[in-house]
């Protein structure tokens, strides 16, 4: 029997065609494996565990931490398991192990939110409404909340970030998907109660 070559690129475009015929991709995935998606393209890092598998590490369940008498303890604040996975996927979303180097001359970007009142929200269309995280709260003038670094004067609709974090991607497109794909674990982490 004779040799067989075939690409990646050909696998990849037999996968695109197969695209939504259960049979052909089975018959695919026998032949080849599991396709994995190309995680250089951040629109395809859609969950806490593409991230994950994007930059090489294993997903974490649970945050144990341990005093020094070795004894170990649950972390039960949510926001901090938040801040962790929010770290790997602005790791795999930035496709770049060296981001942010911290240098004068490069930009970084972080998603920003917006509080709506309730009849502002009342006013939206369905597909605006649907992109919303709902909650509220109060910060005291000149409090440190947020984003590892922000400033909330008065309450969260009036703040600023006025310097870096380790949730900071490489542009703008990518601030706005990491803070629409992932806004659960953003409210999460910056507001963390379930």
């Amino acid at each position: 029997m004779s040799e067989l070559k075939i690409t990646q690129e050909k696998v990849t475009a037999a996968f695109s065609e197969a695209n939504d015929c259960p049979k052909a991709i089975s018959i695919l995935t026998a032949l080849f494996g599991k396709q994995k998606p190309d995680y250089t393209d951040y629109h395809n890092i859609k969950t806490y565990e593409d991230a994950c598998e994007a930059i090489g590490v294993k997903p974490i369940v649970r945050l144990l931490v341990e005093d020094e008498d070795g004894h170990k303890e649950e972390v039960a604040d949510i926001a901090h398991l938040a801040y962790i996975k929010l770290c790997t996927i602005a790791r795999a979303l930035n496709n770049d192990p060296d981001f942010p180097r911290f240098t004068k001359d490069e930009y970084r970007y972080t998603p920003w939110f917006y509080l709506y009142n309730q009849k502002e929200i009342d006013e939206m269309d369905e597909e605006d409404r649907n992109r919303l995280v709902l909650w509220g709260g109060y910060a005291y003038p000149g409090a440190d909340c947020g984003l590892a670094s922000a400033n909330s004067n008065t309450v969260w609709s009036f703040s600023y970030a006025s310097f870096g974090s380790r949730l900071a991607v490489k542009s703008s497109e990518i601030a706005i998907y990491f803070g629409e794909q992932f806004k659960e674990l953003w409210k999460d982490f910056l507001i963390g109660k379930k």
